[in-house]
């Protein structure tokens, strides 16, 4: 069976690494009200929440999910997170997902961590990588469009924002020979 290995991505600018137990503390300054307006996984996020993500869940199933430490620099704290998920070895295709703390936005960041993962993920054989951004959440669709991500359609209420509410979400995708 196909799947994902822990690793570390690198950029010009930074340093994609698995999540640690050391991100605790980083991860509960990162995720600020704008997090939590788009990112379930955000809501009632306690410190119990983040040791758990830290120490546990981020390493999640590698056979359908790798998920990244966005690290600017060579600082070594965590300012966001971007992954690679609902894998599928079969057709080839993935999704990838992204979020930024307030220190990290308007750098370019989330789209140059979202091109090293499709990158990856290409290189261990997918051709397709997904991105759902909420059709409200236009910032994230930016990053999207400037990672070369083209806009394919609208899946109504295809996924909940925070509150449990289903949201409409714009679909893009990226091809292995477009990147």
């Amino acid at each position: 069976m196909a799947g994902f290995a822990p690793t570390a991505l690198r950029t010009g600018r930074l340093t994609l690494r698995p999540i640690e137990a050391g991100d605790v503390d980083a991860y509960l300054t990162a995720v600020d009200d704008e997090v939590r307006r788009w990112m379930p996984w955000s809501e009632d996020f306690t410190r119990e929440k983040a040791v758990r993500w830290c120490t546990e869940e981020a390493a999640g199933d590698l056979s359908r999910a790798l998920n990244f430490a966005i690290v600017p620099g060579d600082a070594g704290r965590l300012e966001g997170g971007v992954g690679i998920g609902r894998a599928d070895w079969e057709t080839g295709v993935a999704e990838t997902g992204y979020w930024l703390g307030p220190a990290a936005r308007g750098r370019g960041y989330a789209t140059e961590a979202v091109r090293a993962v499709a990158r990856h993920a290409f290189g261990l054989g997918l051709t397709r990588v997904e991105l759902l951004a909420a059709v409200g959440n236009v910032a994230s669709q930016r990053v999207a469009e400037r990672a070369g991500f083209t806009r394919e359609d609208v899946l109504r209420e295809a996924r909940p924002l925070p509150g449990g509410k289903p949201a409409d979400m714009v679909r893009f995708r990226l091809l292995k020979d477009e990147l």
